[in-house]
């Protein structure tokens, strides 16, 4: 498509030809990979939102997240009183609302989850994921896309910005193994999760960026995303796809001349 023309509609066996096409043109010294948003891309809905909606429900943030969650507060202008999940309560209204920063929001929600051992926030999720049944909610009609990225042994990446541990037990649905997951990811401190992230947010020109650190020499030959933080990540590879895509995404869709769109 040219530029500022509405993107074109392909179905998941059209974008495999895409692919195939735009690997044929790659030198042979390259290493092509392929870069999956999670939420609203592999599947419906938001497993990050699943997650913290749960916390909150439990009243389970711990003492350990206060601190950070004031910090938070004060930016977002949100109340510093009563219990963490109180805090924690507002600030998801804030975000609801457009008064939280998301890159700031979508950090808190993985380090919100501060006193956790990491096995309890991993079992924590998978109990989310059951209750929400996440699996009858991905997208299978990107499987000819994922068979062929195993067939031809070309790795699939996902690029989140929700809570790396939920993320991993999400993706493992789809054969996607744990180490290729780049998400939010809190520093752990003595066995427990500790109130800050351990590297970069994995958000908007970050997510590219953050692929790279985690795969570096690979090219990103195909990207797949939903809305409009994804669009660092589309227009950084070849075949860029918009997946069901956000209003937010195909108000941006002139940032990525070649865009497509499956799912729609």
């Amino acid at each position: 498509m040219q530029e500022g023309r509405t993107p074109i509609h392909e179905t998941p066996e059209g974008v495999v030809r895409r692919l195939v096409a735009a690997r044929a043109a790659l030198p042979r010294e390259e290493d092509p990979v392929l870069a999956f948003d999670a939420d609203g891309t592999l599947w419906n809905g938001d497993v990050g939102n699943d997650l913290f909606e749960a916390l909150i429900a439990e009243e389970a943030v711990r003492e350990e997240a206060r601190a950070a969650l004031i910090v938070e507060a004060r930016a977002a202008g949100t109340s510093e009183a009563g219990s963490t999940t109180d805090i924690a309560q507002g600030l998801y209204r804030a975000l609801s609302d457009g008064t939280y920063e998301e890159v700031r929001a979508f950090a808190m929600m993985a380090w919100v989850f501060a006193g956790f051992a990491l096995a309890e926030a991993e079992a924590f999720a998978r109990r989310v994921i059951a209750a929400r049944g996440l699996d009858a909610r991905l997208h299978r009609f990107l499987s000819p896309v994922l068979a062929w990225a195993e067939a031809e042994k070309v790795p699939v990446w996902v690029v989140s910005a929700s809570p790396r541990w939920i993320v991993e037990i999400g993706v493992a649905l789809l054969g996607i193994p744990a180490h290729r997951v780049v998400a939010m990811t809190p520093r752990i401190e003595d066995g427990r999760i500790a109130p800050e992230l351990a590297g970069r947010p994995v958000y908007g020109n970050d997510k590219p960026v953050a692929l790279r650190e985690a795969c570096p020499g690979g090219t990103l030959l195909g990207a797949f995303g939903d809305s409009s933080y994804d669009v660092p990540m589309l227009a950084a590879s070849r075949v860029p796809v918009g997946v069901r895509p956000k209003a937010g995404l195909l108000a941006r869709a002139a940032e990525v001349p070649s865009l497509v769109v499956v799912g729609t």
